[in-house]
Order: structure tokens, then sequence, then C-alpha cells
């Protein structure tokens, strides 16, 4: 039996603001000016994440974008032995409920 190649779009940032400004009937300027103001805002809460706060944000509903900030912390290397320091993060993650799935599937029949 042979496998066919499926095919995948990826929607990228411009073709959003485009189909956005389309369906909303706003000028493209006025989209990617809301679209990069969004993405900035999205960005600055995101790194806010410090030692007493965890930062998340619903970007739309059933899909969370959350960050967690990790301590400095002091790890052996298992081959050397030596002793490293491993720079504070912050730990980004995506969230999609269960019901946004469902709802992706019952769309799609």
């Amino acid at each position: 039996m042979e496998t066919q190649e499926k095919t995948k779009v990826t929607y990228t940032k411009d073709m959003l603001i485009r189909k956005i400004a389309d369906e909303c009937r706003k000028d493209t300027k006025t989209v990617r000016a809301i679209y990069n103001n969004l993405e900035e805002n999205v960005f600055d809460i995101l790194s806010s994440a410090d030692t007493d706060t965890d930062t998340s944000i619903r970007l739309f509903e059933g899909i969370t974008i959350g960050s967690t900030f990790v301590p400095e912390k002091n790890k052996v290397n298992n081959l050397t032995g030596e002793t490293i320091t491993a720079a504070s993060k912050i730990k980004p993650k995506a969230h999609i409920t269960r019901s946004y799935c469902e709802k992706l599937t019952k769309s799609n029949k």
C-alpha cells in the first residue's frame, strides 16, 4: 500500500493579519499594530515570572500559555563529577483543553 504525503499548511503572522483584516473589514496596518501589541504584551507577561510568581495567559478560550520560573541550582556532572551551576530560567508551557480538542474534532466531521 502506498503512503501519501500529507500537505501541511503553516499560517504565518502576515497571513493571519490579512485574513483578520479582510474578515473584520479593517486595514492591515491597524490589524498589524494590534497583533504586534498583543504579541509584545504576551511576551512581557510571560517573562515577568519570578521566584514569587508564575504567570499564565488564557490566550484563547481553551488555549493557555504559562511560564514558570526555575531558580538557579547546583548540579553534578555525571561523567566528570564536576559541580556546575545551572542558571535560572523561565520555562514556558502551552496547554490546550480537552474541550477545545473535542471542538476541533467535531468541526472536522
